[in-house]
This record gives C-alpha cells, sequence and structure tokens, in this order.
C-alpha cells in the first residue's frame, strides 16, 4: 500500500505542504496551532461576508466567471514561476502549473470546511469548463420513474450508432450537481463522438448513499430504456470520487439482478479517484495520511466529512460502513474497467484494493496511476498532468467501443 510518501523522493527545500527540511510543517505542534486560530475568524467570515460573496458571485453570467478565472491564473501563472518557482511543490518532477496550484490551494486546509463551502465549490466546476453553445442540452425530468438530469447531445448528428457516457459527478456525496458538469463532460464526451447523461441523484446528509445509489440506477435503467442506445455496449459509466463509488456500486446490482438483461450491462466502466471505503480507522491508510498534503481532500474536508453525524447519516449507521461499500461486494460480472488514480493521494490505498480484488474476481481491470497529484488532478484544466492522463481516459475509452463493434 502506498500510504506513505517515499521521503527520499520529495523535495527537501521549502514545501508548504511538508515543511522545511526534516520538518514536517503539517503535523507540527506550531501548524495545528494555526488552524485552530483561523476558526474565529472563518466562524465570522460565514455570517458576514461569505453569504455576499457567494450570492453575487452566482449571479455573475458564467462567460463572466470563466474569463475572470482564466485571467486570474494568466497572471498568477507567470509570477509563481519566477517569484517561487517549484519550491511549493511535493516534488521537483511537476509541472510548473501544479507547484502554482500547490500554492494557491494550500491555505484552503487552514479554514474549517462546512456544508455550504463544500457545495458552492463543487457548483464552480464549470468556471473552469463553461459549456459550449454548439450542443444541444436536453433537460430530463421523467414523473414516471422520478429520473432528472442533463443529457449533452455531442455527438454528430450523422453518427449512425449513438454511443452514451453515464456520468456521475463527484462530491463526497454532500455536493456535486449536473449543472456544474456539464462542461465537463463534454469535453470527455465530444472527442468520443457520443452523447453524455450526467443523472441527478439525491445528496447527503439529507438523504443516504443507498437513496443516491437508487437514484443513479434507475437513471441507467432509463437511459436504457429510452431508445437513445441500441443496448448496454453503447454506455460506458464515469463517476469522479464519490461518484465512482456509486458507478461501482451501480455494475454491481445490475450483475446480481437475474432479471436485468445482461446485454444491457454498461460496456464499461472508468473510475476517477474512486472513494470506495468509508471506514477511515482501518484497512486503507492513505485516506488519513496523505490528507496532509493533499490539495483537494486536505485536512480540513477529512475532519468535516470524517464527523460521526456526517459520515454515518451517509452510510446508515455504523454497522452500515461496509455493507454500502463496493469492496464489500462481489466483482463478479462486472465490465471492463479503468481505475485512475494518484500514487500521492488520499483515495490510493482503497483504490489499489479496489483493482486488485477486481483482477481476482476475474473482472478485465487495468489502473493508470501518477506520482505526486492530489485527488482528482486530471480534472485541473490547467495542469499538462491532467491532460496527458485524460487523453489516456478518452483513448481507452475509444479503444473499448472499437473492440465491441
Amino acid at each position: 500500500m502506498t500510504n506513505k510518501l517515499d521521503e527520499p523522493s520529495i523535495d527537501p527545500s521549502l514545501n508548504l505542504n511538508l515543511g522545511l527540511g526534516g520538518t514536517k510543517l503539517s503535523s507540527s505542534t506550531a501548524f495545528k496551532l494555526l488552524r485552530k486560530s483561523f476558526i474565529l475568524p472563518s466562524t465570522i467570515f460565514t455570517y458576514t461576508l461569505e453569504p455576499l460573496i457567494f450570492t453575487s458571485w452566482a449571479v455573475i453570467p458564467l462567460s463572466i466567471r470563466a474569463f475572470l478565472s482564466r485571467s486570474a491564473w494568466s497572471l498568477y501563472l507567470p509570477l509563481h514561476r519566477v517569484l517561487i518557482g517549484k519550491r511549493t511543490a511535493l516534488h521537483p518532477s511537476v509541472s510548473d502549473e501544479y507547484a502554482a496550484l500547490t500554492t494557491v490551494m494550500w491555505g484552503a486546509r487552514l479554514f474549517p470546511m462546512t456544508l455550504k463551502r463544500m457545495r458552492f465549490g463543487l457548483s464552480q466546476i464549470c468556471c473552469n469548463f463553461p459549456p459550449t453553445s454548439s450542443y444541444e442540452k436536453e433537460d430530463i425530468s421523467d414523473p414516471d420513474t422520478g429520473v432528472s438530469g442533463i443529457y449533452v447531445h455531442s455527438a454528430p448528428k450523422e453518427c449512425k450508432s449513438k454511443k452514451v457516457v453515464f456520468w456521475i459527478y463527484g462530491g463526497a456525496f454532500l455536493s456535486g450537481d449536473c449543472p456544474g458538469n456539464v462542461g465537463l463532460a463534454e469535453s470527455v464526451a465530444a472527442p468520443l463522438s457520443s452523447d453524455v447523461f450526467i443523472v441527478n441523484y439525491r445528496l447527503c446528509p439529507e438523504s443516504s448513499i443507498n437513496d443516491a445509489l437508487q437514484d443513479v440506477v434507475a437513471g441507467y435503467k432509463w437511459l436504457i430504456s429510452s431508445g437513445r442506445v441500441r443496448s448496454g455496449v453503447d454506455v460506458q459509466v464515469l463517476g469522479i470520487s464519490s461518484g465512482g463509488g456509486l458507478a461501482v456500486r451501480l455494475c454491481q446490482v445490475l450483475a446480481a439482478d437475474k432479471g436485468f438483461p445482461k446485454e444491457n450491462m454498461p460496456g464499461a466502466q472508468v473510475l476517477i479517484c474512486p472513494w470506495v471505503h468509508y471506514d477511515w480507522h482501518s484497512l486503507y491508510p492513505s485516506m488519513i495520511n496523505n490528507n496532509v498534503h493533499d490539495l483537494v481532500v486536505t485536512q480540513s474536508v477529512y475532519e468535516y466529512v470524517n464527523r460521526k453525524e456526517v459520515i454515518l447519516a451517509m452510510v446508515g449507521g455504523e454497522s452500515q460502513r461496509l455493507k454500502v461499500s463496493p469492496l464489500g461486494k462481489s466483482m463478479s460480472g462486472l465490465p471492463r474497467t479503468l481505475t485512475v488514480c494518484s500514487k500521492h493521494e488520499v483515495t490510493c490505498d482503497e483504490d489499489t484494493a479496489l483493482h486488485e480484488k477486481m483482477r481476482k474476481e476475474g473482472v478485465e481491470a487495468k489502473i493508470l496511476q501518477r506520482e505526486y497529484m492530489c485527488h482528482v488532478w486530471c480534472l485541473v484544466p490547467m495542469l499538462p498532468e491532467a491532460k496527458e492522463t485524460m487523453d489516456e481516459v478518452r483513448e481507452w475509452m475509444a479503444e473499448t467501443w472499437e473492440g465491441k463493434e
């Protein structure tokens, strides 16, 4: 298991994540006191400026928000190259862009996480991936099944056989939405000449993981029965983080359902840094050991999600932690699978275990790993590492469909 960093390979110079020289800033007493000192300012911010900022930003047209985001990055990156370089990077082999991202995102671990902040942040993915006007968007709302979501017609109209990416967004089961994922989903599906259906599902803590799974299963069955595809072979499921866990559970439910036609099983599934294990105190310690330097699942995010009133509401009680996890179920009958993760992110250990369990139980499975990246790094468009990874993902998906023609 890659639950700890390979210390000799890490840049020993000044590093925001690991501290100066041999001192680990992230685990030092001074750093812990620094984080505690932000509790009061954060609380004041929550009730004063935060509502104003969130409300104001949300009403700004997306085209302007995207322009402002791109412009800020274009100004910041060259300054970072000159003034800081890679001194804040986890390792000197990462790109200048990733080093700059490390610096700008590091401070988030000082502020306590809240549900409102998490949901706002995930809703703004569209600022990095604004949807194009080239593709027709169809709001799906089926009163008979309760299925809802956004269907993007990104495949060329002249395509004889329709292919669809069934998209399950992430957000720790607590956040994420369809509108925020449209542009990102387009960027994956359009180069594959496929449509994409972004399924909507209930979030925690208002609902549970099992409720989310019911919505995802219903959404997939709706897609199959809608006449938009010939059979399951024309569908590939893509799940991000917690959505990756739902993707595996979806396929497990379908595989175990004797009444579900096997020809309607998905042709493949792509799991982007899947979160699949919900007991962080055992077996897979990378969730704890790596949150000290992960840029997405920071100490603040970990502490919020790991609160008993949050995590137990998700899974449905202490005794249900393993029962709702894909790792506690059979992998038999699952489709061809690609798992993407970083060797130095929080879900590394459980993703590796998931891949090994699939291989052991006869699933055609491949794992694509990079070093020194954070959780879901491949969805950050300004990173060269992200482009390289997503090119490999699309190539794998294209080969899957070509092999099933």
